[in-house]
């Protein structure tokens, strides 16, 4: 330990233990994530396994959602705890550690990262001639601002001008608007 500060993980327990009880476990990943970066933990792999159960408690629901067992299929625990491990380390990853910098914390046994669909890779096959419909129908909708953004970023996009567009002006729900349908514009180009 580096400062000596604690002389078990009883306070970092009952805190993450506290914080399972009202926030989902990503949220409380993420928080173990800051706890190890303090160096203060004494046992990292012993307070894993006091807690991992809570940090998992969403990770059935999400390898349901990816896709990666059947509704009616039981998923092993050992799978829930990995991808847990997979899931902190990937954000330790994200502030230049990982899960080896603490020995002797478990690691991920599965290559989750080649498991998690790409929602950009699995984009649907759309009938392009409903895009454009589509499109055009909400085109017409817009405002003066959207439809000068929206005609000079299809131009810069299209004739390979390169230019930089900030959407300040709108707000959100314009912005997110005018964007989706660019999106949907060029999906209907590729096509």
């Amino acid at each position: 330990m580096a400062r000596g500060l604690l002389e078990d993980d009883y306070e970092w327990r009952i805190c993450l233990e506290k914080a399972i009880a009202i926030q989902p476990g990503i949220a409380c990943c993420q928080l173990l994530a800051v706890i190890l970066l303090t160096d203060e933990v004494a046992e990292p792999h012993l307070l894993w396994d006091q807690i991992k159960a809570g940090l998992c408690d969403d990770v059935k629901h999400k390898l349901y959602h990816m896709n990666h067992y059947q509704a009616d299929q039981e998923i092993p625990e050992d799978d829930v705890y990995d991808y847990g491990l997979w899931d902190l380390n990937r954000i330790l990853v994200e502030i230049g550690k990982s899960l080896a910098n603490f020995p002797p914390m478990p690691l991920p046994q599965q290559q989750w990262a080649h498991r998690i669909p790409n929602p950009l890779l699995q984009a649907e096959q759309y009938n392009v001639d409903e895009m454009a419909t589509l499109v055009d129908e909400q085109r017409a909708i817009f405002n003066p601002d959207q439809v000068t953004a929206f005609d000079a970023i299809l131009e810069s996009i299209t004739n390979n001008q390169g230019h930089l567009f900030l959407f300040m002006l709108l707000v959100v729900v314009g912005r997110h608007f005018c964007v989706t349908l660019l999106l949907l514009r060029l999906e209907e180009e590729v096509r």
